[in-house]
């Protein structure tokens, strides 16, 4: 049975908590803007300010992180992303961090960063989302300080990364030369195709020429 607007509304990470007839209050004051798109459809670019609130209601994204002076592509597979970067919209780096595309067709909700402020966070229930959101990334980052000493040329490459990527689990592609990589995380050559070449031996990622892919990060990660 296809669930109404309302009904998508609520499993939204910024109204969870709230009744149908909360979130029918709330935004009888808010305009909401709906975008459908094609497979293929950039929703927003590595780079560009972010100024709104997006929810993805339907489809499967992707998402590309891009890093010139270090020279290396990461593309992640998200199907379960629900919300884009909502942590970027506050703090000194007001800029997305990747470039989302639509994987499949979809479509997303958009909220105007002053109409959030405005209207959405005179509810208390979103102010405590909201923080909930920006807190659990903050300590996603503490956590993987802690959890990947710089100890072994492995933990490196992993550490490397989760500090790239959207959600640590799922397929990862990785575009980087084994030089570059060596040279990223302070190790040799060597040593960095040697863990490679281990763990593709143990079924974690499969090696192209100048890339790799991890076939789940979270699996790679434990």
């Amino acid at each position: 049975m296809e669930l109404t607007m309302f009904e998508r509304l609520l499993q939204l990470p910024l109204f969870q908590g709230m009744t149908m007839q909360e979130v029918s209050d709330v935004m009888s004051h808010v305009r909401l803007d709906f975008i459908n798109y094609h497979r293929g459809d950039e929703i927003v670019m590595q780079g560009e300010s972010c100024r709104k609130l997006i929810y993805i209601i339907s489809g499967e994204v992707m998402a590309e992180h891009r890093n010139i002076d270090l020279q290396f592509l990461l593309t992640e597979y998200l199907p379960d992303l629900k919300v884009i970067e909502p942590y970027n919209l506050f703090g000194m780096y007001q800029t997305y961090s990747c470039t989302y595309t639509f994987a499949t067709d979809g479509s997303t909700l958009a909220i105007d960063k002053h109409v959030m402020l405005s209207q959405l966070m005179t509810n208390n229930i979103v102010k405590i989302n909201l923080m909930n959101i920006i807190c659990n990334k903050y300590q996603q980052t503490l956590r993987l300080l802690c959890q990947y000493p710089d100890d072994s040329v492995r933990h490196k490459i992993v550490k490397f990364i989760l500090s790239h990527c959207v959600v640590p689990k799922g397929r990862k592609d990785i575009q980087i030369k084994m030089t570059d990589l060596a040279n990223i995380i302070h190790e040799t050559r060597l040593n960095v195709s040697f863990v490679l070449n281990e763990m593709q031996e143990q079924g974690l990622i499969t090696m192209q020429r100048g890339s790799f892919t991890i076939n789940d990060l979270q699996t790679l990660s434990k």
